[in-house]
């Protein structure tokens, strides 16, 4: 579950992209913004090699095993989701559509007609009740099966025709659509019988149905894939991709800046810089992560409601971001736990503006004094905690910085080591869909990385969940969100953007669509342009 559903810093790993023999003559972003598709269509050219940059391999080539980020970019070149569905929208790719009954128990996929494998089998319904029914093997150790296994009770799948696969819920399950949607479908004819996905050989040459497929992996230096020529969506524009294996991330951004390597994450010093140079096109968009302070509920004093106000209210929100930005356009205040892409998202929460005098009142009313906190954080985080530090210092409690090695610091997020922090920073990606969230705030959630306990939310958060009104499901949502925010359970601090730069010579950008985690959503619409 870890991997699908709280995908955390770890996947800030370092990651860079580029095309292989890219010039730097063209528009800056602001001018790139305003083309209009007659004019980017006009200046396509086909052909060139993508190359991606990252400090370490892909760890597994297969869409249900992966935990970095550099490992979700790749399967997401080689294998496509059935639809992508965000707050806004669907987006469908190896699905052609979905019905949905009016009660909310039957639902019926039906497959685009023209899909094939990478090795150029026919994609048919059998591959996704294959696919499902390997989620649905708790022996496979599969996230995705929590979408087939509701309340303890499997979800019945049936086979209409070659293209249409039925599902019967044993009840209304509001996030089903998501958890389907985002299934990413092996093919039977080369697992059937497997008995351990995640160690098959065959993971090292995968078959797959995205629009780039598997060519060479040369293991610490490079991984390549080619162009799928039988891409039902059409032939990508470019001829394939690469992933270089860098370990230096600084020699990583000194390759971007050469030309070698074409697009990447900034940080804001360069986003900024690279926005006033017509070499490149810099671009801006919503991460869907929050950045937040964890409270650690087995601390005597942090148990108490009102010591956690107080540490809220004491801190400063503003100050803390500005030790990250120096421009805080580039970043957003965050005040609910769940990030503003996602359903019944609400600011209506208490957002505890910045008063010491409070503070105070509330360490006095819960009776807590000389409160020593232990400050565990990951390299990279000085800045945040020295001022968190700081600002605790002015109603008397003492915080000590303990920086842990990264490995240690997500085995205690993850809980496979002892969570002895009392305090710890981290972030979250949970997806568009509220219900995502709830392992980090029920009380035997996986995530539930602050020990919190509260019996009416827990029921709150299984009612969400099988509610099918819109209205009512929505102001489940929201009384969650604000009571956790009056519980003072976490103190949200920002809701992440991902600045990019990429090189002026690289079109279709805004058709490949800027997504969190992989970056582009869909690789098949990029291309080099013209000089």
């Amino acid at each position: 579950m870890k991997s699908k559903k709280f995908l955390c810093l770890a996947l800030s790993a370092f990651l860079t992209l580029g095309m292989v023999g890219c010039g730097s003559n063209t528009k800056n972003n602001k001018e790139a913004s305003a083309e209009t598709a007659q004019t980017e269509k006009a200046k396509i050219k086909d052909g060139g090699t993508m190359v991606f940059s990252s400090t370490t391999d892909p760890t597994c080539l297969n869409p249900f095993f992966q935990n970095n980020r550099v490992t979700f970019t790749v399967n997401n070149a080689l294998f496509d989701p059935l639809f992508v569905a965000d707050k806004d929208e669907t987006r469908y790719y190896l699905a052609d559509n979905m019905e949905v009954s009016e009660d909310k128990l039957t639902y019926k996929i039906k497959l685009k007609d023209n899909l094939k494998w990478h090795d150029g089998e026919k994609i048919t319904a059998d591959d996704l009740i294959f696919t499902i029914n390997m989620a649905k093997d708790e022996k496979q150790g599969i996230a995705d099966r929590q979408t087939f296994i509701i309340d303890g009770k499997e979800v019945e799948v049936k086979k209409i025709d070659d293209l249409t696969v039925e599902f019967k819920l044993p009840q209304a399950y509001a996030p089903f659509d998501a958890g389907i949607g985002s299934l990413r479908i092996l093919p039977k004819h080369i697992f059937d019988g497997e008995k351990n996905l995640a160690q098959s050989e065959k993971n090292n040459n995968p078959i797959g149905s995205g629009p780039f497929k598997f060519k060479e992996w040369k293991k610490g230096e490079t991984l390549s894939l080619e162009r799928f020529d039988d891409y039902y969506s059409g032939r990508p524009h470019l001829d394939g991709i690469v992933y270089r294996i860098i370990p230096d991330a600084n020699s990583g951004k000194v390759a971007f800046e050469n030309g070698e390597v074409s697009a990447t994450y900034l940080s804001e010093e360069k986003y900024e810089r690279f926005s006033q140079d017509e070499n490149f096109k810099t671009y801006s968009f919503d991460e869907g992560m929050l950045n937040y302070i964890i409270f650690n509920e087995k601390n005597e004093n942090l148990k108490k409601k009102e010591v956690r106000q107080a540490i809220c209210y004491a801190l400063d929100k503003e100050e803390i971001l500005k030790t990250i930005f120096k421009n805080l356009e580039n970043t957003q205040k965050a005040y609910s736990i769940l990030v503003p892409s996602t359903k019944y998202y609400t600011e209506d929460v208490e957002k505890y503006e910045n008063n010491i005098e409070k503070a105070k009142e509330l360490l006095k009313k819960a009776g807590a004094e000389n409160i020593k906190l232990e400050f565990q954080y990951n390299a990279g985080d000085d800045n945040i905690v020295m001022m968190v530090k700081q600002q605790l210092e002015k109603i008397g409690i003492e915080v000590e910085p303990k920086q842990i090695d990264t490995n240690a610091f997500f085995a205690k997020l993850f809980g496979e080591q002892e969570r002895d922090y009392d305090i710890i920073y981290n972030g979250y990606v949970m997806g568009s869909d509220p219900d995502g969230y709830a392992s980090a705030f029920v009380k035997d959630g996986e995530m539930n990385a602050q020990f919190y306990d509260n019996k009416e939310l827990d029921e709150l958060w299984k009612k969400g969940a099988k509610e099918v009104d819109e209205n009512k499901r929505k102001e489940i949502y929201e009384k969650i969100q604000k009571t956790i925010a009056d519980d003072a359970v976490v103190y949200p601090i920002e809701y992440t953007k991902s600045l990019i730069g990429v090189s002026a010579k690289i079109g279709g950008v805004e058709e490949a669509k800027l997504v969190p985690i992989y970056m582009f959503e869909d690789l098949s619409k990029l291309y080099m342009t013209e000089e």
